[in-house]
């Protein structure tokens, strides 16, 4: 039997962040991996865009220091519809939003979840309190009053005040806990990748809707002297499929044009990944001495970086909660407190993304118009503009 006061299973970026947060509050904890990674930096392009509120957490956790070099600033953030065009390829309405209009700071900053991750398990090799089992996953969970246990894919069993269920949107604590789920799924895939492009980005982040879904181009540090982009391109799956399949020089044909070339000829510069889409929300994010983030609570499509931005909203919550109740770490009413404060918020976002989501799926030259005439005149309204944009930061 192993004691430790936290174990979090799932060392994906939330759980490994929660990690950080509980050792560096002086907690014990264990956290169990069930992959092993090796180092694929050069390989893996995909990313994340830290918003405001995430990255002044970093900050008090020391991670964001470690990778601050690295990571890209996003000033402005324009949004374009092609839909209706012969092509798909040219502009019929666009807007920018710039984060100088709100705030002092960028909107965000977009960091390689390869760096992130290599530099949180350098982070937690360096806690002593704070233990990485590699290779290891959670099978099966029991909870009492005082305690849960947790057995592991080892063999062994792990006896904690507090388990986080940070294993994904398949968890099995979850389910061994009895909490259901509500799943929606849009026939969406999305592929991410890398590219460069002859036209600097100028630290801008643009949102191109068709049909499908957005075709979205995030600024990277330039590749090798070049500047360098990473995409997130949402379509229908079986679209999806032949694009992740499609022969190189023909791929950067078909993004280019998808990209109503505003960078110029996109050249690809990583490996492609493919993804279904769905939206995924827990009935409820806490059970008796287990709580539940991340993707485990909460899945949401890629647009406006709200996925890793909800769950460490969700991990600063517990860690503002136990700094509040030091002795009432796990127990029910600390994580109904939990429940009561975060739940709301991440109904509204699930329900949000998943409309605008629905929206830009559509293929229906009415609900494009709609979605035209609303990007080129409603955010005329300066207070709406404002208002949209900092709900977008993860701002309540």
């Amino acid at each position: 039997m192993i004691e430790t006061d936290v174990f979090i299973a799932g060392a994906g970026l939330a759980g490994s962040i929660a990690a950080l947060s509980y050792s560096k509050a002086g907690r014990n904890v264990i956290i169990a991996d069930p992959f092993t990674h090796s180092d694929n930096t050069k390989l893996d392009y995909r990313t994340t865009a830290y918003l405001q509120p995430s990255k002044l957490f970093l900050e008090t956790l020391g991670v964001w220091e470690t990778i601050e070099d690295f990571a890209m600033p996003l000033e402005v953030m324009k949004i374009i519809d092609s839909s209706g065009t012969q092509e798909g390829d040219k502009i019929k309405s666009q807007k920018e939003f710039k984060s100088a209009e709100v705030s002092d700071l960028p909107f965000g900053w977009n960091v390689k979840n390869s760096l992130m991750r290599k530099a949180l398990k350098h982070l937690i090799d360096c806690q002593i309190n704070c233990e990485l089992m590699n290779g290891t996953s959670a099978v099966d969970f029991v909870s009492r009053d005082s305690v849960a246990y947790v057995k592991l894919s080892s063999g062994n069993t792990v006896k904690a005040k507090l388990v986080i269920a940070a294993d994904g949107r398949n968890s099995i604590l979850r389910e061994k806990a009895g909490i259901s789920i509500k799943t929606h799924r849009f026939g969406q895939k999305a592929l991410a990748f890398a590219v460069t492009h002859s036209i600097p980005h100028k630290n801008i982040s643009t949102e191109i809707h068709n049909s499908g879904g957005p075709f979205t181009l995030v600024p990277l540090p330039d590749y090798e002297g070049t500047p360098s982009s990473a995409i997130v391109w949402m379509e229908n799956g079986e679209k999806a499929k032949k694009l992740m399949e499609m022969e190189i020089k023909k791929f950067e044909i078909e993004m280019t044009i998808r990209s109503c070339n505003i960078l110029g000829p996109l050249k690809l510069v990583s490996n492609r990944s493919l993804w279904p889409i769905i939206s995924q929300i827990a009935d409820r994010i806490y059970s008796q001495r287990l709580a539940l983030i991340g993707e485990t609570a909460h899945v949401v499509p890629p647009i406006g970086a709200q996925g890793l931005n909800m769950s460490l909203a969700d991990i600063k919550f517990l860690s503002d909660l136990d700094k509040k109740y030091p002795d009432e770490l796990g127990t029910t009413y600390a994580l109904d407190q939990y429940q009561k404060s975060r739940i709301s918020d991440i109904r509204k976002r699930v329900i949000g993304v998943s409309t605008l989501n629905q929206i830009s799926i559509s293929g229906n030259k009415a609900v494009q118009n709609i979605r035209a005439f609303g990007l080129e005149n409603l955010f005329q309204i300066a207070s709406i503009k404002n208002n949209a944009m900092k709900l977008g930061l993860g701002y309540r």
